[in-house]
């Protein structure tokens, strides 16, 4: 599960516009998403840096509050939502966390790193 929040982060810090490697191929995220992922408001931008930096001390009810605030702020900014998930998911909100996953996929519709692989089944588990 941790691993999973580390890859997690890190597509978030991409998605709002911070440095780090490119994991994902850049023409699966179209255009429009990568210019609202560069011109985050200022005040968006301060509430995703302050409920990455609660994830990151595994305060995640401050970090849910974060990026709440964010996705009041910005509705159509999928980093925000993004965040949103994977608290509610640290929370054990699964239910929330599906929810506002299914924003950032409908606000990222070319995002791979947010859709289901649906072309290969998932192996069967003994």
């Amino acid at each position: 599960m941790k691993r999973i929040v580390v890859v997690m982060l890190g597509v978030l810090a991409l998605a709002c516009g911070r440095g780090g490697p490119d994991d994902q191929p850049t023409g699966s995220v179209d255009s429009a998403a990568w210019e609202r992922a560069r011109s985050l408001p200022p005040d968006v931008q301060a509430a995703l840096d302050s409920g990455n930096a609660a994830f990151r001390r595994d305060d995640f009810a401050a970090a849910r509050e974060h990026y709440l605030r964010a996705t009041q702020l910005g509705p159509d900014q999928s980093a925000a939502w993004f965040g949103l998930s994977m608290a509610e998911r640290q929370l054990g909100n699964v239910d929330a966390a599906e929810e506002a996953m299914r924003r950032v996929q409908a606000l990222s519709p070319g995002a791979s790193l947010v859709h289901p692989d649906t072309t290969d089944p998932p192996p069967d588990h003994p």
